[in-house]
């Protein structure tokens, strides 16, 4: 009977994932359009000012008392959030949604190596097999090749650096929730709120953040604040008490998906038979996932 349990608190931690790359997907097609009237640490600064907003919101809801966190990580939590928001929306507004989300898929391989230096989590055979199908598929479902000037190498150097940045964050976020106790909503407002502290600071630090300010970018910097800033990560930061924090990123190879489906209709991706197969692999990847996820 417990491990019957165990079972279905383990694949609602991967529902909770799959949940939440909806959410971002929906986000990253958001922030693309706002950055047409935003600059990359402008936009990032108002992603975390409008999602700490959302979760003091969801904290007075569920009429929970705001606890103080003052464990050193918390700085930490908001640093690499911070960077890794301003990395994104940089990739964003020189590369298209698609392609940034296929490089990111490198994100898996900075997860195992953090979770496994930093908190002991290892991973067997499948899950090798399953980081291996979707990294490949990932390479197959870019049908297209990036044209490799400067500010397109910018956007590629800054989408392979930013998922680095979110897969520190996610693993101090798990080191905060799991070890430390802390209500993941907590986590997610103290997360939001350092990262924007650092990025106002930066913002005026760094030349023509505020330059170009429209509200139709605002109001999608809004939305996409609200699905990624807040749903996405509070869902992924819920599912981590259910799985590990390696197995939970493996699930979320499967953001290309997603992000494809729904960047269709404003950023066109022909159905190539290497999109197609490259889809199948990430879809098998996670489908390994699932299943050894059941059976542990």
């Amino acid at each position: 009977m417990m491990e019957q349990k165990g079972t279905k608190t383990q694949l609602l931690g991967i529902e909770l994932n799959f949940v939440s790359l909806v959410f971002s997907a929906i986000a990253k097609v958001l922030n693309k359009f706002a950055l047409g009237g935003l600059s990359p640490v402008f936009g990032a600064l108002m992603t975390s000012i409008f999602a700490a907003g959302f979760t003091l919101i969801l904290i007075g809801i569920q009429d929970h008392e705001l606890s103080v966190i003052r464990h050193p990580a918390v700085l930490w939590l908001g640093l690499t959030n911070g960077i890794g928001v301003i990395l994104q929306y940089l990739a964003l507004s020189l590369i298209s949604p698609v392609t940034v989300t296929l490089i990111a898929q490198v994100y898996l391989i900075y997860v195992f190596i953090l979770a496994y230096f930093c908190l002991h989590e290892k991973l067997g055979h499948l899950d090798y097999l399953a980081i291996a199908c979707c990294l490949t598929g990932a390479f197959l479902v870019g049908n297209y090749q990036l044209k490799l000037d400067l500010s397109s190498a910018l956007g590629v150097l800054a989408a392979f650096v930013y998922p680095l940045m979110f897969a520190a964050n996610n693993l101090l976020a798990k080191y905060l929730v799991d070890q430390k106790k802390q209500r993941p909503n907590g986590v997610l407002l103290y997360n939001h709120g350092v990262s924007a502290a650092l990025m106002l600071l930066a913002a005026f630090i760094i030349p023509k953040s505020f330059a170009g300010i429209t509200l139709q970018a605002l109001t999608f910097n809004f939305g996409g604040a609200f699905f990624n800033g807040f749903l996405a990560l509070l869902l992924f930061f819920i599912s981590l008490k259910y799985i590990t924090a390696g197995r939970a990123n493996i699930v979320r190879a499967s953001g290309p998906l997603f992000v494809i489906a729904l960047s269709y209709v404003f950023f066109p991706v022909p159905l190539t038979p290497q999109l197609l197969i490259g889809a199948l692999l990430l879809i098998v990847a996670t489908s390994i996932v699932t299943t050894t996820q059941a059976v542990k």
